[in-house]
């Protein structure tokens, strides 16, 4: 009997630390659940979703498996939404507290939310936005802030630092409809250049979204430009003549970002009888990453010869600031000739220079009918089958006396007078007037050695 009791006593010691195990493993899983957010009720029903929240935010919760459905509701600062089988969408209110929770086929589950409050700062991209990035003096621009969150009460702007180069005409007032998220203000520029900072004091977020304050946020404003941009008006390619269908590109180039007064920049086009096409032409900027130079193409549609002039309204470039462009040449009109008339007649002579020297050189001289004009040509031995059709069979161009280094040997030359308009001679069937020398007579042919030029 004593031995039993004594039994009995280390059986209940024993059973005291099983007890007190189980009870501190008990209040640690109670404590993990709590900072999970997960509250277990009965036989457990896990809920995934976030625990902490922003207001006015909506956000999506997911049941665990509890036979395909389960009942969804929120108590607190939230709004259930739609719900769909073992997913529920919930929408939060102001700052403070919520529970979602679902039960289904026996389980219950229940998850803790906290609506935390948001700094009165505004949106990483786009939060800064104005109507014109650079203002000179006395011009006037707006500048747009939009917050992540609404705000107490409209910011109040000041410049940052000691600045003469503009004033604050109108200072932040809500843009209507935003929700106290977006407000606007409008600055005018001084004398001076630089780029103007801003500095709010004290900007507090909404009641509802913690009513947290940023005590100083600070933000770039406007460029303050008035130094003028230098610029010139150019015929870009150097085309002075051109026929049908030939293009000349006309290019205003300056020393900054320039844009046109009212989208206006454009050339005023004069012809005479000879020429044709559009009227007017509109200067376009060149890319997005480069307005510092804009150009226009003109292409002639007329038949005839003659010219035309293109001129610019200068008064209408100007800088991003909205300064005066100064022109360095004071160019403002440039004048094309039209010529389709192809050239029809030259001489030509080939002579051999140096008949001991190997190899052998012989001087082409060409006389062209037009100022301006290039003679395409090309030696081939006097019995070669080819025969060039088009401009673009010749290897070799020139103008006054050209020489032409061979062995010894017979050739003949076919050449092409092309002039500064890219006009030449052309058949009855359109084909290129191509000439020979020497020229055939009688009853010679292509390849016979007694018309061809001999190199000894």
């Amino acid at each position: 009997m004593i031995k039993l009791r004594q039994m009995r006593g280390r059986l209940s010691g024993l059973s005291k630390v099983i007890l007190s195990s189980a009870l501190l493993l008990f209040i640690t899983v109670a404590c993990e659940d709590d900072e999970s957010g997960q509250n277990n009720v009965g036989d457990v029903l896990y809920i995934d979703g976030p625990s902490g929240v922003t207001p006015m935010s909506t956000q999506t919760f997911t049941a665990s498996e509890a036979g395909g459905s389960v009942s969804w509701s929120v108590t607190g600062n939230a709004t259930l939404g739609t719900t769909d089988g073992l997913t529920a969408e919930v929408t939060f209110g102001a700052v403070g507290t919520a529970t979602v929770n679902a039960s289904g086929n026996g389980l219950e589950g229940a998850r803790a939310i906290t609506i935390n409050g948001v700094e009165a700062a505004l949106l990483e991209e786009g939060g800064v936005a104005f109507s014109n990035a650079s203002v000179n003096n006395g011009g006037s621009e707006t500048v747009t802030l939009t917050f992540a969150g609404p705000l107490a009460s409209a910011p109040t702007l000041a410049f940052e630092g000691d600045f003469t180069a503009g004033t604050i005409t109108s200072n932040f007032a809500e843009v209507s409809g935003s929700g106290m998220t977006k407000f606007i203000a409008t600055i005018t520029g001084g004398t001076g250049n630089g780029q103007l900072q801003g500095r709010m004091l004290n900007v507090t977020a909404a009641a509802d979204y913690g009513g947290g304050v940023t005590d100083t946020l600070r933000v770039n404003l406007h460029a303050v430009d008035n130094v003028k941009p230098l610029a010139k008006f150019e015929n870009a390619d150097g085309v002075t003549v051109v026929n049908k269908g030939g293009s000349v590109k006309f290019m205003v180039s300056a020393s900054e970002a320039i844009r046109a007064v009212k989208d206006s920049m454009k050339l005023a086009l004069d012809y005479d009888a000879g020429s044709a096409g559009a009227d007017t032409l509109l200067l376009l900027s060149q890319s997005e990453d480069d307005a510092s130079v804009w150009y226009t193409t003109w292409t002639n549609t007329a038949d005839g010869d003659g010219s035309f002039t293109a001129t610019l309204d200068q008064s209408t470039v100007i800088d991003i600031a909205s300064n005066d462009a100064l022109w360095d040449p004071a160019t403002s009109m440039f004048n094309v000739a039209v010529d389709n008339t192809a050239p029809t007649a030259f001489t030509l002579t080939a002579t051999e220079n140096d008949p001991v020297d190997e190899p052998r050189v012989v001087d082409v001289v060409t006389v062209a009918e037009e100022v301006g004009s290039t003679v395409h040509w090309i030696w081939l031995p006097y019995n070669s089958q080819f025969t060039p059709e088009s401009p673009a069979d010749f290897d070799g161009e020139g103008a006054g006396t050209t020489k032409f280094v061979a062995s010894a040997g017979n050739y003949k030359l076919f050449y092409l007078e092309v002039d500064a308009a890219g006009n030449y001679d052309v058949n009855e069937d359109g084909t290129a007037a191509i000439k020979r020398f020497p020229v055939l007579t009688g009853e010679q042919e292509e390849g016979d050695k007694d018309a061809s030029i001999e190199i000894k």
